[in-house]
């Protein structure tokens, strides 16, 4: 058995899609054929600058993010003071001391209710207490490529959509086509 040759392979691929003179093919055949590569093509020429463009804004705004938590957020290890029951949270005071020796209280909201005397690990910033660290290296790349493909999708739906709409539309005509034969073809009478 010969191997197929990449020329013999692209001519498969390129008459697979439609790029051949067919007879067999409709109008309404090469009607979508052509819508459809319309949108891909719109897709490609819109989808990568645009997901491009997302994904840069993200990332520097996770950055910054990154930055300015670090450099304004610290670790501390507090004391529970005083757990208040909301409705259906609690907020819980905390207090620790600076390194410079500064006492300090703060509170935040939790699920969970702590009990007084219990001893934390917070993060404490400027008017901000906080039981989860700050955001890290990982979290800025998963916003990033959440944001990514997030725009990939809504930049691929409408197209796509548009594609489904015209294929039905298509696919009706096709099959009324295909009636009108099978009649034309019932109609005829063999032999005597």
């Amino acid at each position: 058995m010969k191997p197929i040759t990449m020329r013999a392979r692209a001519d498969r691929w390129r008459r697979r899609f439609g790029f051949d003179d067919n007879d067999l093919r409709r109008h309404v055949d090469r009607l979508q054929w052509k819508v459809g590569l319309f949108l891909l093509v719109l897709f490609l020429g819109v989808s990568p600058p645009l997901c491009a463009h997302v994904v840069q804004a993200v990332h520097e705004s996770g950055t910054r993010t990154e930055k300015e938590a670090a450099a304004t957020r610290h670790r501390v290890s507090a004391t529970v003071v005083k757990v208040e029951e909301l409705r259906n949270r609690h907020r819980v005071t905390v207090a620790w001391t600076e390194p410079d020796g500064t006492r300090r209280t703060g509170g935040y909201t939790a699920w969970g209710a702590p009990a007084a005397g219990d001893r934390l690990t917070v993060w404490v910033g400027p008017g901000a207490v906080s039981t989860s660290p700050p955001p890290g290296r990982g979290w800025t790349i998963t916003r990033t490529v959440t944001a990514g493909a997030g725009t990939l999708l809504a930049a691929g739906l409408p197209p796509l959509g548009v594609y489904l709409l015209v294929r039905r539309r298509c696919d009706r005509l096709r099959y009324r086509l295909w009636d009108a034969a099978w009649t034309r073809f019932d109609n005829h009478h063999i032999g005597p």
